[in-house]
């Protein structure tokens, strides 16, 4: 038997749904992604964004008081 899903890639995500996921606005994202500071993939002429890559830069943001 086997896992068909092992073999699909996870799931990419649009910039509105990554914005929405982060809790940030699409504008705001964009300024990430122009800075450099949150990967992104181009699919085509679409940019798209790894879950994994969102909750890291997420991670890197959390500051001590």
């Amino acid at each position: 038997m086997s896992n068909t899903q092992s073999y699909l890639p996870d799931r990419l995500l649009s910039q509105r749904e990554a914005a929405q996921f982060l809790g940030v606005s699409t504008r705001y994202l964009w300024t990430l992604r122009t800075t450099g500071k949150l990967p992104f993939l181009k699919v085509g002429n679409r940019v798209k964004y790894r879950i994994e890559d969102l909750r890291r830069w997420a991670a890197e943001q959390v500051q001590n008081a």
